[in-house]
Formats: structure tokens, sequence, C-alpha cells
């Protein structure tokens, strides 16, 4: 069964850059580290309107990047850059891609990926994740930002609540009125260990984590959906096979010197 696909009004709600300033370092730092010289080909899966892209086309003049979104409505936001190209297709596609990439990102998408039922959005997720090790070069690397649900007993249990609430036909206009704008198609979020062990599933390796501070939780979330913790996450990582050829990693007076160079 093929992604849901979630209307322009709804798309129009994501319209924004939710990457942090501390996010952001998290970010760079691990960049710089890995591609000192910043001369990077990256993949902004989802990335809509280009906010995020050309971010990183502005702190890094080598890099070239490619925007894949399936919403024409936000890739016709994208302001023209040499450096940049846009593909109007699904997530569910990246196979057909036919370049490869030194970092492909998935910012706030994953958890988009939804089917049917609970395990068919799991399905899609890996089949997304799978598909993106594909792209990679031998230095490659897969950026996922996303929103970490952690229960108060239960780890994913948020997880599954939030989906059977949001999924729901029958009482989607009472979930919308309760501020979900994913109500009808669902969501998918994952605590911490939910989406490490996603991750792992599908091939990434050497997972470093990172996230913001804790978010304000209404106790109707605690005594409802069960969340005991909620953050925003970055998760950083290769393909097994990359990592099982030793990629060394760069030297790193020079990754130090970039990062000084550059204030946020």
């Amino acid at each position: 069964m093929p992604i849901k696909r979630l209307s322009d009004a709804q798309l129009a709600h994501f319209d924004t850059e939710y990457v942090t300033p501390l996010l952001w370092r998290g970010l760079t730092r691990r960049i710089d580290a890995a591609f000192p010289h910043g001369d990077i080909r990256f993949l902004d899966v989802g990335g809509g309107s280009g906010r995020f892209t050309d971010r990183l086309l502005a702190a890094y003049p080598q890099a070239h990047g490619t925007i894949l979104d399936n919403s024409p409505l936000l890739l016709g936001k994208n302001t023209p850059h040499a450096r940049k190209r846009l593909i109007e297709d699904s997530a569910e596609h990246l196979i057909r891609i036919d370049r490869r990439y030194d970092l492909v990102f998935f910012n706030w998408v994953l958890h988009h990926l939804v089917g049917d039922d609970y395990r068919q959005s799991l399905a899609h997720i890996d089949h997304a994740l799978r598909a993106a090790t594909g792209l990679l070069t031998s230095r490659g690397r897969i950026s996922v930002f996303e929103n970490i649900y952690d229960g108060l007993i239960v780890g994913n249990a948020p997880s599954r609540i939030i989906f059977g609430l949001t999924s729901a036909k029958a009482i989607a206009p009472l979930i919308h009125r309760l501020g979900a704008n994913t109500a009808r198609v669902g969501v998918c979020f994952q605590s911490r260990a939910g989406w490490q062990r996603i991750l792992s599933s599908a091939g990434i390796d050497s997972l470093e984590y990172e996230s913001d501070s804790q978010k304000h939780i209404p106790w109707t979330w605690r005594a409802f959906l069960h969340v005991g913790e909620l953050r925003c996450g970055m998760f950083w990582g290769t393909s097994m096979l990359n990592a099982s050829r030793g990629l060394a990693g760069p030297a790193p007076l020079l990754a130090m010197a970039r990062a000084a160079q550059r204030v946020r």
C-alpha cells in the first residue's frame, strides 16, 4: 500500500524550519568532522520549500543539494539556487534515484511515512531508510531529525496511542480540534530506543544521538498519551557496509578550524 499523503493545508502547517541553534551546532560539528573541506553532495528528503537546504548551502559554499518532495506546492516556494536541484517525488521512490550522495537528510519526515496501520507504517519507514543507505557514497552519512516521545513506563506506548488516535477516521474532527494537524492520516512518532531500533534494523550503523532540552508536557499528555519525556533529537550514522570498511575520520584540526570560522 502507498504512503498516505497530507493535504496541501496540512503541508503548509509544517512549512517551517525546526532545527534549533543547539541541534544545528551539533549537526555542523559532525559535518565538519566527516567532511572537513565542505565539498558535499546531499539529499534533503521531504525538503519542501528549501529552508534547510538553503541554510546548508549558505554555510557550505562547496556543497550541492537536492530536495526530494512530493508536494508541488512546497517545491514551488523554493528560491532558485545554482547549487540546488529539485525532484518532485515521494520518499517511497528513493530507489529510483540514480545519483550518490555524501549526506542524506530526513528532517521530521519519517514519522509521516504512514500506511493503513502501525505495522505498515514501520515498513514504510524501514523501506525509505534502506533505500537511502543505498544512495550513499563510500564516505556517506545519514542524518535524521525526529521528535522523541518516551513513555512514562513503556517506552514506545505514546507512539502507538498517538498513531491510533491520529489515524482514526471516525474521530478525526475531534482530534483535529485538539491540535493534531495529522488527523485522519496518522503520525508514527517513536521513543529514542524505538528510533534507534528502526535505524539499526535498516542498516544504519555507528549511531550518534543528540537532543535539545526537554519540552513542557501538558498533564493531559501524561495522563492520556503516557508521554514521560518529549524532545527533538538528531541521529547520525553511516551504512553498515561503510562502517565495515573502517572509514577513517578526517584530521580533527581541519574540522576545528572550519567550525571556528563560522559564528551562528
